[in-house]
Order: C-alpha cells, then structure tokens, then sequence
C-alpha cells in the first residue's frame, strides 16, 4: 500500500482548499505573495513550505495554519 507523504497530504490539503475556493494557482500564488513555481511544488508535496509561506497561504484561503497542517494529519482538505 502506497500511503500519500505528509507533504503530499499538506499540498494536497492546499490544492483542494484553493480549487474549493474557485482561484486559480496564479491567483492564489498571486494573493499569497508567491511564485507560481514554488506553489506548484508546495501543492505536488515536492517542497517544505516554511512557517511564513503557510501563514501566508492561510491568511489567502481565509483559514487558520492549523487548518492546513491538519491534512498532514489525516489528509482531509
């Protein structure tokens, strides 16, 4: 059984919240003050954001940190 990486689950977390939410990655990256590069990465769990790229993300989807560490948890959006 190949279970999903917590970076995987956390980008995945992000991918779903944004798709949710209606933006386009350019859009988030945009409101979040990011690369499109370095989003596109967080979201395919391929990079560690640090506590600033995701407090950054939270403020933009309108969510807490906590919210999106939890899908490393149990990988729920």
């Amino acid at each position: 059984m190949n279970t999903p990486s917590p970076l995987r689950k956390l980008g995945g977390g992000i991918r779903a919240r944004r798709e949710a939410a209606g933006w386009t990655l350019a859009a988030l990256a945009r409101a979040a003050a990011l690369d499109e590069e370095a989003l596109a990465a967080i979201e395919a769990g391929r990079r560690d954001p640090d506590y600033l790229t995701l407090t950054r993300l939270a403020r933009a989807l309108g969510v807490s940190v906590g919210a999106l560490l939890a899908a490393m948890e149990d990988g729920e959006a």
